[in-house]
C-alpha cells in the first residue's frame, strides 16, 4: 500500500491566452470545474468618453486657428510699413538711375 501523498494537485489551473478565461479542470476526470470568464471594461463609457475628448481638441484646435487667422488679418503696424515703402522707394530710385 502506498502511503504517499500525490505531488500533483487534482485540479488543474488554466488562463486562456486569446480571452483570459479561466479554466479549472479535474486532473483525473477531466470535467470542467469552472469556467471565468474576465470581467471587460465598460467600453460604452471608454467611447463616450474618447469622443468627448476628441470633440474638445477639435474644438481647442478650431479656436487657435481662429485667433492665428485673426492676427494675421491684423493691418501690420505703420512703422513698418513706412519702412517698407521706403524701402521699395529707394530700390526704385536706384534702379531708374542705374537704368539711365
Amino acid at each position: 500500500m502506498d502511503t504517499r501523498e500525490d505531488p500533483w494537485p487534482p485540479t488543474s489551473r488554466s488562463p486562456a491566452p486569446c480571452c483570459d478565461t479561466l479554466l479549472i479542470v479535474d486532473r483525473l476526470s477531466g470535467e470542467v470545474l469552472l469556467h471565468k470568464v474576465k470581467e471587460k471594461a465598460n467600453k460604452e463609457s471608454f467611447d463616450a468618453h474618447g469622443l468627448e475628448a476628441s470633440r474638445r481638441q477639435k474644438s481647442e484646435a478650431a479656436k487657435r486657428f481662429d485667433r492665428q487667422l485673426d492676427a494675421q488679418k491684423e493691418p501690420r503696424p505703420k512703422s513698418s510699413m513706412n519702412a517698407f515703402k521706403e524701402a521699395m522707394a529707394a530700390r526704385r530710385e536706384k534702379d531708374d538711375h542705374a537704368a539711365l
